[in-house]
């Protein structure tokens, strides 16, 4: 048995790319999933993830029968909320593993060992700043502290108990389990360490939570060739003149559409910005990297008219959420 097993509770068609991210799981047989889903397309699972067939009636039940009071899960996105406390849901599950997470299944791993180390898990009890991946130690005080008070609130019921989302599983609003950690200094990995893909782009280009500064930041437009292979994730690039590789941890396509155009058992594929396709080259090399694609094929302007829509729709949700959230502060006092 591995030292951690991650959670994934998924209901409704999972992307048409699942087969590429339960491949990418495959490659870390040092680590476990568990899969809850509805969705019983004959995928090809890999023996270090374990599929439960469930509706999301049975995971309401899971959650409304763990508490004294009547949480509100009304829809499956407000799993994002409930994440923090998989550990306590989810305990029949863990027996023999020292640790537990969650994550999305809109990325591809890379080989999470070289950045998940036996020191990290050694030294803190949670690892990782954001939703898409994440882990805690499993152990029952642990696994409760999502219940502490924050600002003398009982936050985890305010979360449970309304149908909005408060992204309690990472560090967007104030009202995140990260805060918690940090309120009672318990031992939290805060660095980032995720490749994040901004949804509105027509290239890949990642953002990543700084810890210091408490906000996300979007890297410089940087033209650059993603591969997976056999497990490994990387890209590589020109940065002032100098050619450059480097592995990545995972990529999160977080509302992106991907075309599948590589077989979906290749052991190796190009990520481009729309689409997973057969790597062109035997190798990338400063000689031909130039010749590469690295931008999404697409009719820009659709793109662009897509993208700009989404965005409003996107941060239209956030300004709501946070309307919301000053409300809710203003009845308080």
């Amino acid at each position: 048995m591995n030292r951690c097993v991650i959670i994934l509770p998924y209901y409704g068609r999972f992307p048409n790319y699942f087969q590429l991210f339960l491949n990418s799981c495959g490659a870390n047989a040092d680590f476990d999933w568990l899969v809850f889903t509805d969705d019983r397309m004959a995928y090809r699972y890999p023996s270090n993830v374990i599929v439960h067939y469930e509706s999301f009636s049975d995971m309401q039940s899971r959650v409304c029968e763990a508490f004294d009071f009547a949480p509100e899960i009304s829809a499956p996105y407000k799993l994002c909320d409930v994440r923090p406390m998989y550990g306590y849901l989810f305990r029949d599950y863990l027996d023999g593993y020292e640790f537990w997470g969650h994550c999305d299944c809109d990325l591809i791993f890379g080989d999470l060992s070289r950045f998940i180390t036996d020191d990290m898990l050694d030294r803190y009890d949670k690892l990782f700043p954001v939703g898409h991946l994440a882990l805690y130690r499993n152990t029952e005080e642990n696994n409760r502290r999502f219940m502490l008070p924050l600002d003398g609130r009982e936050l985890y019921r305010e979360v449970l108990e309304s149908p909005r989302s408060f992204t309690f599983d990472e560090s967007y609003l104030s009202t995140n389990i990260n805060r918690i950690y940090q309120t009672y200094g318990f031992p939290i990995y805060l660095r980032d360490r995720s490749g994040n893909v901004a949804f509105s782009n027509e290239l890949i280009q990642l953002t990543r939570y700084d810890e210091e500064l408490d906000t996300y930041l979007m890297e410089p437009p940087l033209r650059a060739v993603y591969e997976w292979d056999r497990g490994a994730l990387r890209r590589w690039f020109m940065r002032l003149g100098v050619f450059e590789q480097q592995e990545l941890m995972y990529l999160h396509f977080q509302r992106r559409k991907m075309r599948v155009d590589c077989d979906m058992d290749s052991d190796r594929f190009q990520i481009l910005p729309g689409s997973f396709e057969p790597m062109p080259v035997e190798q990338v090399t400063e000689a031909n990297i130039r010749s590469l694609r690295w931008r999404r094929r697409t009719d820009g302007m659709r793109h662009r008219i897509d993208m700009t829509l989404a965005d409003m729709r996107f941060w239209w949700n956030r300004l709501h959420m946070a309307m919301n959230l000053l409300s809710h502060r203003k009845a308080d006092r």
